[in-house]
């Protein structure tokens, strides 16, 4: 009598079904691989836009508390010495707004807006100037009775000078404050001597540094800082709104601050009833009286910088952030 045969190993139909059940658990697991991959690259897009953001908007705040800061004379007009005063330099003005147009027209709020920046920002983009004097103040070691003298304050010995030849710096004190143009600099132990001698190369019409009265013992020197906020096409070089970018400009320079900011829009807060409390925003304009200016409203908005799969055209993810700041020294 013969003995059935033992089966050994599946058969074709069982292979199959094996087969077919471990695909669908295969395409489960790559689907569920994708779907956190697509929520990972969501969640970082989301943090880079946060972040960016924030940074963009903090570093504006910062300079924007500090504009039209002038030392102890933060109010009251500037004398000048100079013939023409550089935009981004004009202390007379600590803050200037700049609304921008589909057709490259920026519509200022008070000073004109620097070359560099009309000609190199995004049409439609706002544009903020801050000025203020650096925190460096040095106080005169001798006092200038007639205004002519050369300016001589003490530094510590051996420090290096923040002004170079053909610097604006500004002087004051409690009471009055002038802009002059250096024409020279010399550093001796702790003494430091700035000259400020008229001539058209050097741009100081007149010598004399005080309109009226003396500066005394108690008045101090001061550098001028300058820093413009601006959209432009980015180094990335990615092309679209992808490759715009957040630049400050101070003066002679530009940086580029924040990649993916494609937009900033301001509002100006105005307090016409000197309380302190804007009663109304308005759009950057010269109507706009900058003494009642209380707040300013930033609006960036900022991108992904690459596809992230968004439902936009472009593919990518973006958002608007604001902040809103209380100015301390309107101009």
């Amino acid at each position: 009598m013969k003995r059935p045969l033992l089966q050994q190993g599946l058969s074709l139909i069982e292979v199959m079904i094996a087969m077919a059940i471990g695909s669908v658990v295969i395409l489960g697991v790559l689907s569920l691989f994708n779907a956190n991959t697509e929520t990972y690259n969501a969640l970082q897009a989301q943090t880079r836009l946060q972040e960016g953001a924030n940074f963009g908007l903090n570093v504006i705040a910062r300079d924007l508390q500090r504009a039209g800061y002038r030392g102890c004379y933060s109010r009251g007009d500037v004398y000048a010495t100079v013939a023409s005063i550089p935009a981004a330099f004009d202390i007379r003005s600590g803050l200037s707004v700049y609304d921008g147009d589909a057709e490259g027209n920026w519509t200022s709020s008070s000073t004109v807006l620097a070359s560099e920046v009309s000609n190199a920002a995004i049409d439609g983009t706002d544009i903020i100037t801050l000025r203020f004097v650096e925190n460096d103040e040095a106080y005169l070691s001798t006092a200038l009775v007639t205004g002519q003298e050369n300016v001589q304050v003490s530094v510590v010995s051996g420090a290096t000078s923040n002004f170079n030849v053909d610097d604006l710096a500004f002087i004051s004190d409690c009471e009055k404050a002038t802009l002059f143009q250096v024409t020279s600099v010399a550093i001796n132990g702790t003494a430091m001597t700035l000259g400020h001698a008229v001539s058209e190369e050097n741009g100081n019409r007149v010598g004399g540094l005080a309109e009226t009265g003396i500066f005394g013992t108690d008045a101090a020197v001061a550098s001028l800082v300058s820093k413009t906020y601006f959209i432009k096409q980015g180094a990335s070089g990615i092309a679209g709104k992808g490759g715009y970018s957040l630049q400050q400009f101070d003066g002679a320079a530009s940086t580029e601050l924040v990649e993916g900011v494609e937009d900033l829009q301001i509002l100006l807060g105005i307090d016409t009833d000197s309380d302190g409390v804007p009663n109304q925003y308005l759009a950057p304009s010269a109507s706009v009286i900058t003494s009642q200016i209380a707040t300013v409203l930033l609006e960036i908005t900022v991108n992904s910088i690459s596809d992230a799969d968004s439902a936009e055209e472009d593919r990518l993810l973006r958002r608007s952030f604001r902040q809103t700041i209380q100015i301390r020294n309107p101009g």
